[in-house]
């Protein structure tokens, strides 16, 4: 054979085995780095045809490395960025159904359903003793206790609406900031793509960006022949190249906004007024994300979610409160011949927190008729069941609606975990396989030597020692 072709041979097998085993170094390396994915060394015969020699031919010239592959799933990937997408808008929606469920303390002794037992209580104590007077002064300190009861968890819900309402915001930087640092990476990958110098880091760490927007508001991924990748968020560019489009929150911030809301068209209203929705910061147009965080939080904050709803149900509850016994306590005057309310409302407030006791003498108690010690009013108020139930029916939708929130984001979850192990089994770095490649790249390695070790002996005998021999 050819000692010069056996060398080359020798030679192209040494480069690559060392390529192959640098590959695996990085492999294991990185075996606990996210959303690395494995490569793998693909190699090739090099073929040159039969050369002739004077004892034969010479057949091939080695070996080569044709690339260095990086094991990804692109199905996979897709399905992992989709139900991460759902998984995400369903836990933020789930999360503040539990809020709210949590900040209601239903059933507990704390519980509104406690305040209006105790309330309707006292006007049966004040049926029982008419003329007690410390019956009717407990009576106004209980109906003062749920007024601000109602208020305080009025307040309560309002409060964790803002609270939402300034997240949704913050994220809404953070999808900015992602996407900037995708369109980063983008033009890098395609650089480097250009010049022959692989991107598989720089794809990986796209790729963790790319889950991360699929949380924070979903959107659509799509390849281009350069490298690039675009992100469409409800048909329309959130990343388009190394170019992004920032979105927004736009709508009021403050609860009492929302009122009239769902009335009124959306692009009727400014950036600080109507609903809270996500938009393209440029023009103001909705955004139309259906999934991702931020997705999530904003159903929370529309009309129809668990903050406004509850504050609804506050306002519901007062007003029934008020009416039910007003209509009982003005319905016959009190001993001083006057005829009375027994709640108002203050004027440019909302029911709930507007709710007053109008009465602040005991001595304007309407308790049953004019000039008699009977309780007949009283009695009447006490046995009212209106507000009672409508507050039990609200506690049992919430309820309801809560464990239908929560059982939906844990099977989106587990669906999204059964997607993400889909993914990993293909793309993540399994220690023992690497083990393998270590020893068969090492000892390709030596055996590439030694051939190189044979053929300089050979030659060395050819050149120095031929001849030699009997001199």
């Amino acid at each position: 054979m050819s000692s010069f072709s056996a060398l080359n041979g020798a030679y192209t097998s040494l480069n690559a085995q060392r390529i192959a085993l640098e590959a695996v170094g990085q492999n294991i390396s990185n075996v606990n780095t996210p959303g690395y994915t494995r490569q793998r060394v693909n190699l090739e015969a090099i073929t040159g045809g039969t050369q002739p020699t004077m004892t034969g031919t010479a057949r091939g010239l080695g070996v080569r490395v044709t690339s260095v592959e990086r094991l990804g799933d692109l199905f996979a990937e897709t399905k992992l960025r989709t139900q991460t997408s759902s998984a995400s808008r369903l836990g933020a929606v789930a999360a503040g159904w539990r809020l709210v469920e949590t900040s209601v303390k239903e059933p507990s002794e704390k519980g509104l359903a406690a305040g209006l037992d105790t309330f309707f209580t006292s006007w049966q104590d004040v049926a029982n003793r008419p003329d007690d007077t410390a019956a009717k002064a407990v009576l106004l300190g209980n109906a003062n206790s749920l007024v601000a009861a109602v208020a305080d968890s009025y307040r309560a819900a309002e409060s964790q609406w803002v609270a939402t309402r300034d997240q949704a915001s913050a994220i809404a930087d953070d999808v900015n900031t992602t996407a900037v640092a995708v369109a980063d990476l983008n033009a890098r990958i395609r650089d480097a793509q250009v010049s022959g110098v692989p991107a598989n880091e720089l794809i990986d760490q796209r790729g963790v960006l790319l889950t991360d927007l699929a949380s924070l508001v979903g959107g659509e991924v799509r390849a281009r022949a350069d490298g690039t990748i675009d992100v469409m968020v409800g048909g329309n560019a959130l990343v388009r190249g190394d170019q992004t489009y920032a979105v927004a929150v736009h709508g009021t911030s403050a609860l009492e906004g929302l009122a009239g809301a769902s009335s009124m068209p959306d692009d009727g209203w400014g950036a600080h007024a109507g609903p809270p929705r996500l938009v393209w910061a440029a023009s103001g147009d909705t955004a139309g994300a259906t999934g991702g965080r931020l997705s999530g939080l904003v159903d929370t904050l529309a009309t129809d979610g668990p903050f406004a709803g509850m504050a609804a149900s506050y306002d519901a509850l007062v007003t029934t409160i008020a009416t039910e016994v007003n209509a009982l306590h003005s319905s016959l005057p009190g001993h001083d011949g006057v005829t009375r309310d027994f709640f108002s409302f203050a004027p440019g407030l909302n029911p709930a927190l507007g709710l007053r006791v109008a009465v602040t003498d005991i001595a304007h108690l309407t308790t049953g008729v004019p000039g008699e010690v009977e309780g007949s009013i009283a009695t009447a108020i006490s046995k009212l069941s209106g507000a009672r139930d409508l507050w039990g029916g609200a506690v049992v939708d919430l309820g309801v609606s809560t464990r239908a929130a929560v059982r939906r984001a844990e099977a989106a979850e587990h669906t999204r975990g059964i997607a993400e192990g889909q993914l990993l089994s293909h793309t993540a770095v399994d220690l023992d396989e690497e083990s393998v490649n270590l020893v068969m790249y090492q000892r390709a390695y030596e055996a590439a030597a030694r051939v190189l070790t044979t053929v300089d002996e050979m030659l060395d005998t050819l050149i120095n020692r031929t001849g030699v021999v009997g001199r």
